[in-house]
């Protein structure tokens, strides 16, 4: 969903553009009707480009409304390009119609300053919610996971995607004069994007889960589990988090400040007001996270990034359809979920479907197929630590049997340095032994620590970590 820097939401200008919406839906109609069904899906796709003009203003005003009209073009195009029977297409067209009245008697209504702060407000907290989450999480677990030295990878990401955020705005729609299907299939693709560093954040946190057994370990070691890589992973996560978001949201600002022609003194507040609500938003998050236990913490970050890539994924998907760099095909059985991203096509569809069957394969390897891995290459240390000290004794034996008969050909002899020599052989036979048994007990401990640290589930290298 993009908003247009050139939008004006209310008065006479949003009524001409409602006007011309209605015309090219009839004239689709129409060459639907005479069964030119290509000249009728191009037509709808131009009144949907035309109805872009006046999305954000009309979102800004009832949410619901703008996103249940973005979705019935989305639908009335599909069906046209499939061909489907002229009823289904008319009822849909109909409905059009109709909220598109309902969108001009809402446009035409003259709004205040409470409801300019409250339009205000809601932009703020509606477009960065989402990202106040991430970030918050983020760095939530970086401090529980005692790396706050990386927390400047996340302030690093944010500051860019703030940053570049205005600086798309202003690019799109100053200097380059994107059309409005351009900019649809820009943030298609940022979110896309997107969804690859989620996921592999995601998928890297659920892999830790089981590492987290023993609070001493994590006290220990967890201080350098974050490598370079990964790092780098969560400032991409921060920096797309806020991007993906804040360029709408200038757009929406922008679309604001031109429906209230001139009476904007609400909007600075609202602002203002919105920053306070993510602020304790934010502040929540990392004093509820610092109590969590931090397996569960890992375990609820991952799947709350996931769920954030499988929203992602559905969204990047229907903005490339809504930008025609994607077919379209009706999935009838399913909803329209847009704050899933869940939407009636068989693309999106398939492509959530994809990153779902991915996600619980990821969990079936991490929980099933890897311990039986471990299991197995902890036996096999296990035998070759058992051949190791089978050797170490059979040589302890070897010296003792010499020394032994070293002592014994020396035992009666006259000569007193080869008798101190006997007291000496005697003294290494002691040792020798004292060794054996220390061998022994060593072995005993390593098999049992062995034992114990299979039953927990520590990955091969995380034991040699401990020893």
């Amino acid at each position: 969903m993009t908003a247009s820097a050139k939008q004006n939401g209310g008065g006479h200008k949003a009524e001409e553009t409602l006007n011309d919406i209605r015309a090219q839906l009839d004239r689709s109609l129409t060459a639907f009707k005479d069964n030119h069904t290509d000249e009728a899906a191009e037509i709808a796709f131009d009144a949907y480009l035309t109805y872009e003009k006046i999305e954000s203003g009309l979102i800004n005003k009832n949410k619901d409304l703008g996103l249940r009209l973005e979705s019935m073009f989305s639908r009335y195009r599909a069906e046209i390009k499939r061909g489907a029977a002229l009823d289904l297409v008319s009822k849909i067209h109909a409905g059009m119609i109709a909220d598109l009245n309902r969108a001009e008697e809402i446009l035409k209504e003259k709004i205040g300053f409470a409801g300019l702060f409250l339009q205000s407000l809601s932009i703020i907290v509606r477009e960065g919610f989402e990202a106040i989450l991430i970030v918050a999480a983020l760095i939530a677990f970086l401090r529980k996971s005692r790396n706050q030295d990386k927390l400047k990878s996340i302030y690093y990401g944010v500051t860019a995607g703030i940053a570049g955020s205005f600086l798309t705005a202003y690019l799109l729609h100053e200097v380059f004069k994107v059309s409005m299907a351009s900019q649809e299939i820009l943030e298609g693709w940022i979110m896309l994007i997107a969804v690859l560093v989620l996921f592999w954040v995601s998928y890297w946190l659920v892999s830790k889960i089981e590492a987290q057994k023993w609070q001493d370990y994590i006290t220990r070691k967890m201080k350098t589990a974050v490598t370079t890589g990964s790092t780098l992973a969560l400032g991409a996560v921060a920096f797309f988090s806020v991007y993906r978001e804040g360029f709408e949201t200038v757009l929406f600002y922008k679309a604001l400040y031109l429906y209230a022609e001139g009476a904007s003194g609400g909007i600075l507040p609202g602002f203002l007001a919105g920053c306070l609500i993510l602020a304790a938003v934010y502040y929540l998050i990392n004093q509820v996270g610092i109590r969590i236990p931090i397996k569960w913490f890992f375990a609820f970050t991952s799947v709350f990034l996931y769920f954030m890539a499988f929203t992602f994924m559905g969204k990047g998907l229907h903005e490339l359809q809504m930008g025609e760099q994607l077919s379209m095909t009706p999935a009838e059985f399913l909803p329209t979920v847009s704050w899933m991203g869940i939407y009636p096509t068989w693309e999106t569809f398939i492509g959530q479907g994809i990153l779902l069957l991915a996600y619980v394969g990821a969990l079936i390897y991490t929980f099933g197929i890897q311990p039986e891995v471990e299991q197995q290459h902890l036996k096999e240390e296990t035998s070759q630590l058992q051949v190791n000290i089978t050797a170490v004794h059979d040589l302890v034996e070897h010296i003792s049997h010499h020394a032994k008969r070293c002592e014994i050909f020396l035992k009666d002899t006259r000569d007193q340095d080869l008798k101190e020599l006997s007291e000496h052989l005697k003294e290494i036979d002691e040792k020798v032994h004292e060794l054996f048994a220390h061998v022994e007990h060593v072995e005993n401990d390593l098999l049992d620590e062995f034992e114990k640290l299979g039953r927990a589930g520590f990955t091969p290298s995380q034991k040699k970590a401990l020893s």
